[in-house]
């Protein structure tokens, strides 16, 4: 449930509101359209809680205008009900409004939010250090850094993968959901459900193709950047300085108070090597808020005794799920240094053509990627081959190439955890997302 910080200044001015709000400022006067605005929320959710704010103070009243066009279901914000809005990676941040009551935060000035929770414990392969604390009684913030030991992790990428599980009394809740409903959107988010523990990756279905919490794949530099100005991507070469991985999650509750039960959040942030998957330490945290009157919001996790050495089972099978759910197909165990479609491969992309023929709205992106043998430059062309000799062959096919996204990997992203130097078959792929 990641919330990045707006990218842009506060527009000159120098209104109240202006000076007051600087990020919502640079929203309301950058011109943007109901599309732009839904995707700079969704970027940031926590814009979203000054908004009213920023209209009560005089701002901009356009600001107001564009709010109902992008959501058009929530109904005019108000300063004491703010909407929100789904964070990018998986949120079970709930679209605030439909029977949303302005007593759900605590009445009672008296109430104190509980004690922030800081860590810093040495691990196994490096160092974990983070502060989970409470914003409100019904947000939680965390800041996480992972500074890997550069004489047992040799790393070009260190990032995280978190799990999440959200629940309202005995149900579960979702990014999208409304408080009379908050499994409303289960079905964008259930494909990647861990079947046994119900847990899924923390990232953002529509919008997202991996499962890195803090790294996002550039196809035109063909190297891994830091997603949003609130993270880093780490790295830890043998006998070199250590760089950190750094992450800020700012999820928001699930609608509660409601009468629907007590409400909680439980996530597991583990820092992976992205070339191998090598997990490098595990830290549990989360919160939960009781269904009663003035009831405060809870910290749960986020303790010594809850960052460990190695992940849960649950973390590395939901991570497996991911790529169940995320990808139509993948097409692995290509001959090692070659890009020839086998005949099982073929079979899998005429299924891809079928589907794409049925929903003309369909677009594919082909992602090819390597396993840990052989030469960089030689495994980047590589792995731009397999990936471009299944566009061709849809195209071929009757798919048009404007449908088609083509990215390369080399052997910067590991599907299976894997050993430097050492081959593996289901890492020598191309993965197939179908998305709108």
């Amino acid at each position: 449930m990641q919330r990045k910080a707006a990218d842009g200044d506060a527009a000159a001015g120098g209104s109240e509101a202006d000076t007051r709000f600087p990020r919502v400022a640079a929203i309301a006067n950058r011109g943007l359209d109901a599309a732009a605005l839904r995707q700079a929320l969704t970027a940031d959710p926590s814009l979203a809680r000054e908004i009213p704010m920023y209209l009560a103070a005089g701002g901009a009243p356009q600001l107001n205008d564009l709010m109902a066009a992008a959501y058009p279901a929530v109904p005019v914000a108000k300063p004491e009900q703010p909407p929100a809005v789904d964070g990018p990676v998986g949120s079970s941040a709930i679209v605030k409004g439909e029977g949303t009551k302005s007593e759900k935060q605590p009445t009672d000035p008296t109430q104190p939010l509980p004690a922030a929770r800081p860590g810093n414990k040495p691990l196994d392969k490096g160092v974990l250090k983070w502060t989970l604390k409470a914003v409100d009684h019904e947000t939680a913030d965390i800041d996480i850094d992972f500074k890997p030991d550069p004489a047992k992790v040799e790393a070009k990428n260190v990032s995280f993968v978190q799990t999440v599980i959200s629940k309202v009394g005995t149900g579960f809740a979702y990014g999208g959901g409304t408080a009379t409903n908050p499994a409303k959107k289960q079905a964008v988010y259930q494909p990647f459900e861990e079947p046994g523990s119900k847990k899924r990756v923390d990232h953002f279905p529509d919008g997202e193709n991996d499962p890195f919490y803090g790294a996002e794949w550039n196809q035109s530099s063909k190297k891994w950047q830091r997603e949003g100005a609130s993270s880093q991507v780490g790295k830890s070469p043998k006998g070199g300085t250590s760089t950190s991985a750094k992450m800020h999650d700012g999820p928001d509750a699930p609608e509660s108070r409601m009468g629907l039960g007590d409400t909680s959040s439980e996530f597991e942030t583990v820092p992976v090597v992205l070339e191998t998957r090598q997990p490098l330490g595990s830290l549990t945290w989360g919160f939960k808020i009781k269904d009663q009157a003035n009831s405060r919001i809870e910290l749960t996790g986020g303790t010594d005794a809850d960052c460990k050495d190695a992940p849960s089972a649950d973390w590395g099978k939901t991570l497996d799920q991911f790529y169940v759910g995320k990808f139509e197909t993948i097409l692995d165990e290509f001959d090692i240094a070659k890009a020839d479609l086998k005949p099982d491969h073929k079979t899998k992309l005429d299924a891809v053509v079928t589907k794409m023929k049925a929903d003309t709205s369909l677009k594919a992106q082909l992602g090819g990627a390597c396993d840990l043998t052989g030469d960089e430059q030689f495994n980047k062309a590589l792995s731009l081959k397999r990936a471009e000799n299944a566009r061709d062959y849809l195209v071929a096919n009757g798919i048009a190439a404007g449908r088609l996204e083509v990215q390369s990997y080399s052997f910067d992203w590991a599907r299976v955890e894997a050993e430097p130097g050492k081959s593996e078959g289901k890492n020598r792929r191309v993965q197939v997302w179908l998305h709108k």
